[in-house]
């Protein structure tokens, strides 16, 4: 009962040209997304020199990168172990 009339009101509204939803949604999820890959960059900043020195120890392939991080118990941004394909996302973020 209660959805068939939201249903009804929001179809109205509509019909009467007034916007539904978050009129600034794009402006938010832009903000959100700057938010999210300011976090990301500073992240593979502070992770850059243990990648350096594996490098410099002799860790040549990714996997072995992320076997010398694991090893020295340095997380991933979520706390998680590191994988090839974590390590190479690091790697293309710091350039």
């Amino acid at each position: 009962m209660i959805s068939e009339r939201t249903i009804a009101a929001l179809a109205a509204a509509k019909a009467r040209g007034q916007a539904l939803g978050n009129p600034k949604l794009a402006e938010a999820r832009a903000i959100a997304n700057a938010n999210h890959m300011a976090g990301a960059d500073a992240f593979a900043s502070s992770v850059a020199p243990a990648i350096r020195e594996a490098q410099a120890a002799g860790a040549k392939t990714l996997r072995q990168i992320a076997a010398a991080l694991n090893g020295r118990g340095i997380g991933t941004a979520r706390g998680g172990k590191w994988e090839a394909t974590t390590v190479a996302n690091v790697l293309r973020r710091i350039g």
